[in-house]
């Protein structure tokens, strides 16, 4: 009785999480080859969710609203890889959206050696223009370091002169 109850719960959450999720990753797909695709119909959503899990039902999605990036990883030997996903609106552009993505594999302790078809998919704003691009570095413009100042040692020591001997008529 408590398997079956156990059972019927991890069905319930996994049916309400489903309904309301923003990213689906996981290790096991359907799909065996790398790739990387945006969704923006429930024709496309459909064909590529059975494609990857025939299965489960597809989550809902508002395609009005909303799109999917789907991002594959392809088989791979060991269960130790996962696909990091990056969305960056443009902030010149708000109609366009740039979403990184990157395999990233574990290197610190153990991971089983077994096939695995790491997979991620991500929900993003509905948007004119949807770019991906594997393997890019990602900086916020913000963080980046400063410029290095070169100092003309000529005009440090002219301004360290001024500050011991001020000159008020410009000379």
């Amino acid at each position: 009785m408590k398997i079956l109850l156990s059972s019927l719960f991890l069905v319930l959450a996994v049916t309400v999480n489903a309904q309301s999720w923003a990213r689906l990753e996981g290790q096991h797909s359907g799909v065996t080859e790398n790739r990387a695709v945006v969704v923006q119909s429930q024709e496309q959503w459909q064909a590529l969710w059975s494609e990857h899990d025939a299965s489960a039902p597809a989550p809902e999605v508002d395609f009005s609203r909303e799109s999917v990036v789907a991002v594959f990883g392809g088989r791979t030997a060991t269960a130790g890889v996962k696909i990091v996903v990056v969305v960056q609106r443009d902030p010149i552009d708000p109609s366009r959206i740039t979403v990184f993505y990157r395999e990233v594999r574990v290197s610190r302790g153990f991971s089983a050696q077994v096939e695995c078809e790491p997979f991620a998919f991500v929900k993003v704003p509905r948007a004119a223009v949807i770019e991906v691009e594997r393997d890019s570095q990602v900086r916020a413009p913000e963080r980046m370091a400063a410029p290095a100042i070169r100092r003309d040692e000529r005009k440090m020591k002219a301004l360290l002169d001024g500050l011991r001997n001020p000159s008020f008529d410009g000379n």
